[in-house]
């Protein structure tokens, strides 16, 4: 569900997964290509910019739940 958010609005997503710094960085690209898509010359750079800021999305969610799954690990072993 939240890789589907992170298609719409991929800063949306990384503060879901408690990443506000990556948000903060996918704000701005994701605003950047709002506003490349606005102009008729950057039309596709605003495509590329959108797609960069949805990779770092995926990713960055991706590495989060990572972690928690090797902090739950570590935690269990502990036991």
């Amino acid at each position: 569900m939240i890789y589907l958010i992170a298609i719409f609005c991929s800063p949306l997503a990384l503060l879901l997964s408690g990443k506000p710094i990556s948000a903060l960085f996918n704000f701005v690209l994701y605003v950047l290509s709002i506003v490349c898509w606005i102009t008729i010359i950057l039309h596709s750079a605003g495509f590329v910019l959108w797609l960069v800021a949805f990779v770092h999305a995926v990713l960055a969610i991706n590495s989060a739940r990572e972690d928690r799954r090797a902090r739950w690990i570590a935690d269990a072993s502990r036991r």
